[in-house]
């Protein structure tokens, strides 16, 4: 995947003003940053879910024991190293897609749970994010709790 911004940022983008990390992103040579501290340089964020880059200080502080401890998928057909669910991992036995979620410390299914990018946050999915108040509110075909919007956005 092509990288899709570059930052020309002079505080060693090292937070969400660096518009590099803002979109999940490593700085690259293109970027027009100083004493750049991006987290995401050298990972490589295209085999991560969104999860784990959002929360790349946990990931990066994980021994390789904790890497390699085995997690019971919620289907139960079988047990997985953590460093397998750090991006999407699919069930050998039944094709389900699965990822750790470091917001709630377990495995979780694809399609029940997402990553919100602009809280930051797992979320059940039954919740979208609303462009209006940009906050998580639930219901799939209600009306934002916190401002009355339909606008979804992600």
């Amino acid at each position: 995947m092509e990288k899709t911004v570059h930052c020309k940022c002079g505080s060693g983008c090292s937070n969400r003003r660096c518009v590099c990390l803002r979109n999940n992103e490593p700085c690259d040579e293109s970027c027009g940053c100083s004493d750049c501290e991006n987290p995401l340089n050298g990972v490589d964020v295209e085999a991560l879910s969104v999860c784990t880059i959002q929360n790349i200080e946990e990931y990066k502080d994980l021994s390789d024991d904790e890497l390699e401890e085995k997690y019971e998928l919620p289907c139960g057909c079988e047990k997985v190293p953590l460093k397998n669910l750090l991006g999407e991992y699919s069930c050998s036995k039944c094709g389900e897609i699965y990822w750790y979620s470091f917001c709630w410390d377990e495995v979780v299914q694809e399609g029940s749970t997402w990553h919100c990018r602009q809280c930051g946050t797992c979320r059940d999915w039954r919740e979208w994010h609303c462009k209006t108040c940009n906050r998580c509110t639930y219901g799939v075909s209600l009306a934002c709790e916190g401002c009355g919007s339909y606008k979804r956005g992600f």
